[in-house]
């Protein structure tokens, strides 16, 4: 899911504290430091409408007023000019029942390359994936690992963005990659009625922890209590439906025995199902 980056003038925020949920969102491209002011060290450069959450804090230095972040962990400051604010708190991720799904802005995603559209109805497949990668256990190191899948997707496949809804981690976290709404680039023929859920790692020979696997049930049954997933939904492996070992053979073994799986390999077309 995308928030509409509604633009916050600056100079209305004057000296008042911002709330926990908000992002600043780079208007350009623009450096973000170390320390306020210009001559600390550039930590890296922000891409136009990338958006890294926003405490609140506010430092004057070198003429320019800047803004206190938070990027892949750590603080780093921006100078006002180039930054608007906007409610990051995205209220359809935050829907009751879910684990917890760090944001888009919170991981750091670049903004699409391309409009991305929106499923035309409640999606009836769920797909399982995984990221045929190392794995991450905490939240710093698997917020970098989804950034190199989107950069993978982005620049190495020259797809629009992130291809997954969701990807999960063995820290125990969802992150939001397209949401619950948006068409994916995951799983062929299906990616208009169905979402995807990635799992950070290789699974060929052994399952993923009980706190990623946890999770990504937590999100399914998420998605089913509020609508976004239908109830007749159907559970496949990426394997299921096409040419590929993904999700990995011992987690594919696993969701064997997961609620609605159906194994085959029909293809999705319009509506109906063709073999």
């Amino acid at each position: 899911m995308y928030t509409s980056f509604l633009v916050l003038l600056i100079a209305a925020i004057g000296g008042g504290t911002a709330r926990a949920s908000q992002c600043a969102c780079a208007t350009g491209h623009l450096h973000l430091r170390h320390e306020p002011g210009t001559s600390h060290g550039i930590i890296t450069t922000l891409e136009p409408q990338q958006c890294l959450p926003y405490s609140g804090q506010q430092h004057v230095a070198d003429g320019y007023t800047w803004f206190h972040l938070y990027y892949n962990g750590q603080d780093a400051w921006a100078a006002s000019n180039w930054l608007t604010v906007q409610d990051c708190s995205q209220p359809e991720l935050q829907l009751p029942g879910c684990p917890r799904i760090i944001t888009r802005a919170e991981w750091g995603a670049r903004p699409p390359a391309n409009h991305i559209g929106d499923m035309p109805n409640v999606p009836v497949y769920v797909f399982i994936h995984h990221g045929d990668s190392s794995p991450c256990f905490d939240e710093n190191s698997c917020k970098s690992k989804v950034r190199g899948y989107q950069n993978y997707h982005l620049d190495g496949r020259g797809w629009s963005d992130i291809g997954y809804n969701f990807v999960v981690g063995e820290d125990g976290n969802a992150y939001e990659a397209r949401g619950w709404t948006k068409i994916g680039a995951h799983t062929k023929h299906y990616n208009s009625v169905g979402i995807a859920i990635c799992f950070i790692g290789n699974f060929e020979n052994h399952v993923p922890n009980t706190a990623a696997l946890t999770t990504v049930q937590q999100l399914i049954q998420c998605g089913l209590d509020n609508g976004k997933i239908s109830p007749s939904y159907t559970l496949k492996g990426h394997r299921d439906v096409g040419s590929t070992s993904c999700p990995g053979t011992s987690l594919y073994q696993l969701i064997q025995g997961w609620s609605h799986y159906v194994s085959g390999t029909s293809q999705y077309n319009g509506g109906s199902l063709v073999g």
